[in-house]
């Protein structure tokens, strides 16, 4: 029987999987701050994107703001957006719209019904972008921020 020095036979460089488990620890550390941080900075973004679409409406000569954020567990989960209260009681969806391979930020305004009263292009960027925008995507928009589900939750209560 021959003698081997190392316990697990498959390891033949028992220093280069030592560095392997190092580096690989270093990675997975860095990987799991990255996940801290993004998730603790979400309340200061949030505020940011607030104050930022405020400043919009406000040079625009739109009296509305945008208050507060309808919690997760309230909302629904459309891509890349979220829900937000306006000052005079509507929901407003803050969201970044795709149009020609382009991302430009935008608000859908939704009646007390649940459907888009109005979309508010956020930025002169935005504005020339939506100008060029067919009718018929927007109508896809409208249909996919339809909104029943938080309209029920807001007359449940639950």
């Amino acid at each position: 029987m021959k003698y081997t020095k190392h316990r697990i036979p498959w390891i033949k460089e028992p220093t280069l999987f030592k560095d392997s488990m190092i580096i690989l620890g270093w990675v997975s550390g860095l990987i799991i701050l990255a996940g801290l941080c993004w998730y603790f900075a979400q309340p200061v973004k949030t505020r940011f994107l607030v104050n930022s679409v405020n400043q919009i409406l406000e040079q625009s000569g739109d009296t509305r703001r945008v208050l507060n954020t309808i919690p997760r567990e309230n909302s629904r989960g459309n891509g890349l957006g979220r829900w937000y209260n306006f000052s005079d009681g509507t929901r407003v969806y803050i969201f970044t719209f795709i149009g020609d391979g382009l991302f430009f930020p935008c608000a859908a305004v939704m009646k007390a019904d649940g459907r888009v009263e109005e979309f508010i292009p956020l930025g002169r960027h935005s504005t020339r972008m939506f100008q060029r925008i067919s009718s018929e995507i927007i109508d896809i928009y409208s249909e996919r921020f339809y909104s029943p589900r938080i309209l029920r939750i807001e007359q449940d209560g639950s």
